[in-house]
């Protein structure tokens, strides 16, 4: 599958939620990430940068995004130490790992 998609976290949503929810809630999953992109994109304060890490720190691991996950526990604990520098150094990996979140949801979506 895809580097940015944990498939036995997929699997064990699917089971979860039932087959014909997953849809439904990826395209809520993809909507999230598309305004956190936004958001971050225009170089927010550190306090909505940690915020929006927190979010997806639970989201991306509830859906298998396991990349993003991690890169979201990263920034969340670097921007509750105050840490600006290094999360300004990071932001941009963080957004690229979101947009790559994105799209691979996305294109499991029109499957």
């Amino acid at each position: 599958m895809s580097q940015y998609i944990n498939q036995k976290a997929v699997n064990q949503l699917v089971q979860e939620v039932g087959d014909e929810n997953v849809p439904f809630l990826f395209g809520i999953f993809c909507d999230e990430l598309d305004d956190f992109i936004c958001t971050l994109s225009t170089q927010p304060e550190i306090e909505k940068v940690r915020e929006i890490s927190h979010c997806l720190k639970s989201s991306a691991g509830s859906f298998g995004a396991d990349k993003l996950a991690s890169m979201a526990i990263n920034i969340e604990e670097k921007a509750k130490q105050h840490q600006q520098e290094w999360v300004e150094r990071n932001i941009s990996e963080f957004v690229n790992i979101a947009r790559g979140t994105e799209l691979a949801y996305r294109q499991l979506l029109v499957k």
